[in-house]
């Protein structure tokens, strides 16, 4: 067999016991607001809803003399502010 070991499970199936590798998508520090409808189902007006309170983090890249340029939302900060949501709820449960 090769470096990918199969076991056959009842009903004589197989499955694979590789490592899974992370994908590139899911391990970017920085997404755009597309990239973060795709990762945490946020849309763009409520990514910038959070981002003018503060409650998550972006970046603007622009070019000097430009009006136009890229929003990056910092993905970090999302997590954080999911987690803070998901101890909030629980903490109003526990009340």
């Amino acid at each position: 067999m090769n470096s990918i070991d199969y076991i056959k499970a009842e009903g004589g199936t197989a499955h694979t016991t590789a490592p899974v590798q992370a994908s590139p998508a899911n391990d970017a520090e920085f997404v755009d607001a597309p990239g973060l409808q795709s990762l945490f189902s946020i849309k763009r007006s409520l990514a910038y809803s959070l981002l003018a309170d503060g409650l998550i983090k972006g970046v603007s890249l622009r070019r000097c003399g430009r009006l136009r340029g890229k929003r990056l939302f910092d993905v970090a900060s999302v997590r954080v502010y999911l987690a803070s949501q998901m101890e909030s709820k629980e903490a109003g449960q526990a009340s």
